[in-house]
């Protein structure tokens, strides 16, 4: 398998994958960070541009900006009071599930 790079200069250069990665066990710890610091940086970039041309994420993107633009959220203190009263409501279901593998575990 060949790799496409292109150097600081601007030319494209195909490099067998093995000797790549020959060359990337010969390095330093350090220089390996910055290589995958290097790298991550380069597939947030190319991530975020597939998102950017995706028409999914496109519509759906527009459906939370819309539904923000509606009134159509919850602020933090709300949502915090929502989660609490969910864990109330299910609170008697999960202890019911607690205690039916409890009582698996002692049978087994």
């Amino acid at each position: 398998m060949m790799i496409k790079a292109m150097s600081q200069a601007g030319l494209n250069l195909f490099i067998p994958m093995e000797l790549l990665i020959n060359s990337l066990n010969a390095l330093s710890l350090s220089e390996k960070r910055q290589i995958s610091q290097l790298l991550n940086e380069a597939i947030a970039d190319a991530e975020e541009e597939n998102w950017q041309r995706d028409e999914e994420t496109k519509k759906e993107i527009q459906l939370v900006r819309d539904e923000y633009a509606n009134g159509n959220y919850s602020e933090f203190s709300n949502i915090k009071e929502q989660l609490k009263q969910g864990a109330i409501t299910r609170a008697e279901r999960d202890l019911g599930l607690v205690e039916e593998w409890f009582n698996l575990e002692e049978a087994c």
